[in-house]
C-alpha cells in the first residue's frame, strides 16, 4: 500500500518547489570614480540692485514699542530705580527711532 498525499484546495497534488536556496550572486561592474560637477558662477545680479532699498526711516509701530517698553520697565524694576509706564514708552520710542535713523 502506498500513501497519497493530501490534496490541496484546487484538487492538485501539492509539488515541492525546486526553488535553489543558492544565494544570487550578481557581478557588479567596477566604474572609475567621477569628478564632481564643477560648480556655477553665480549671474550678476544687475536686476536686483534695481529694487528700491529697504527705507531705513520706517517708524515702529506700537507693538515694537510696547515691547521695548516691557523690556525697559523689567530692567529698571530689578535695578530698583524709579520710573513708570510713561517713561517707558518715551525710552522706548526714542531708542527705536534712533536705531532707525529717524530724527524724532
Amino acid at each position: 500500500m502506498s500513501k497519497k498525499k493530501p490534496e490541496g484546495k484546487t484538487g492538485e497534488k501539492s509539488k515541492k518547489s525546486k526553488v535553489s536556496q543558492e544565494p544570487a550572486v550578481v557581478e557588479a561592474k567596477q566604474v572609475p570614480p567621477t569628478k564632481p560637477a564643477p560648480k556655477k558662477k553665480a549671474a550678476p545680479k544687475a536686476a536686483a540692485a534695481k529694487k528700491p532699498a529697504a527705507k531705513k526711516s520706517k517708524r515702529p509701530t506700537n507693538e515694537d514699542i510696547a515691547l521695548r517698553a516691557y523690556f525697559i520697565a523689567e530692567r529698571r524694576q530689578k535695578l530698583g530705580w524709579f520710573g513708570d509706564e510713561t517713561q517707558d514708552w518715551v525710552e522706548a520710542e526714542r531708542q527705536l527711532l534712533k536705531e532707525a535713523g529717524i530724527k524724532a
